[in-house]
């Protein structure tokens, strides 16, 4: 897996908040205007994240489809519905079934926009972990600033306090996902893969209050802005190096066993419903075929 991550490239002149070492952003190269937008959002704070080239999916050769995902042996599930992708100019996700032995599959209708996301994600995990911090602060490029995200430091203390310095993994500093209304969208379960099988399935239902401003949570879907500890990013890569990629980076990150998510109980920075998105349908490419 780490041969296809990307490599974080002029980290200088970015800005970080007490708690936090550093603060990423991924963001496409393809739209420089995301980044500037949530850049206006956070300028009032004076907080300047590290703008990560992000791994465009619709451009990786299908030698990197087919190395990064998922190759069917015979000790996995079989029969489920699935995705392959056959040829470099093959845009949209083909159906298959999952049963042929050698073959690389995703999940069913996983676009090439999502893959580039999950690895854009492992990417910066992966400088995080070899940079040696401790804490850091990932958002992707539609955030919306709710309250005042210094208040994100106070938090990290605040957990610590409630859980122990060790007690926590990730934490989420909005409540949920959100439908293009904004209404909170919940996940109480999980998505199955072929390679993978939690010992307790019952555990992704789990919502439950710590303290007044947190809940401790196993599933949820969305990862616009988070907190990871080096923890966390040692159990995500680990999982990924082990299972490669199969799913939607915010349907696998809650599946590592024994990864401690939480979330604040009133959003500071959350998403903004209404932000374009590449990952399920490329806006921008026009010389491939569709």
């Amino acid at each position: 897996m780490a041969d296809h991550y990307k490599p974080a490239i002029g980290k200088e002149g970015s800005s970080s908040i007490r708690n936090v070492d550093f603060i990423y952003m991924i963001n496409l190269d393809k739209r420089p205007e995301k980044y500037q937008s949530c850049l206006k959002k956070l300028a009032p704070y004076n907080i300047k994240p590290y703008r990560f080239s992000a791994v465009v999916g619709w451009e990786l050769s299908l030698d990197a489809i087919n190395d990064v995902g998922l190759k069917l042996t015979p000790d996995m599930t079989q029969n489920l519905l699935g995705t392959v992708y056959l040829s470099d100019d093959q845009i949209q996700p083909m159906d298959a079934t999952i049963r042929e032995i050698g073959q690389t599959y995703y999940c069913h209708r996983m676009p090439r926009g999502s893959i580039g996301i999950v690895l854009s994600h492992l990417s910066v995990l992966h400088d995080a972990f070899k940079s040696g911090y401790e804490t850091i602060w990932v958002m992707e490029d539609d955030i919306e600033v709710i309250r005042n995200p210094h208040l994100i430091s106070d938090y990290i203390e605040k957990l610590d306090g409630l859980v122990g310095t060790d007690g926590w993994d990730i934490l989420f500093t909005d409540q949920n996902t959100k439908d293009q209304t904004g209404k909170y969208v919940y996940c109480n379960s999980y998505a199955k893969r072929p390679n993978f099988e939690p010992r307790n399935p019952n555990i992704f239902s789990l919502r439950k209050p710590v303290g007044r401003n947190f809940f401790q949570i196993g599933a949820r879907y969305g990862a616009y802005s988070m907190i990871v500890r080096r923890s966390g990013m040692k159990k995500l890569l680990d999982f990924f190096d082990k299972y490669k990629v199969f799913l939607p980076f915010d349907m696998d990150f809650y599946l590592p066993e024994g990864i401690k998510l939480f979330t604040v109980s009133q959003d500071i920075v959350s998403t903004d419903p209404r932000a374009l998105s590449d990952n399920g349908r490329c806006g921008y490419l026009t010389n491939k075929k569709r």
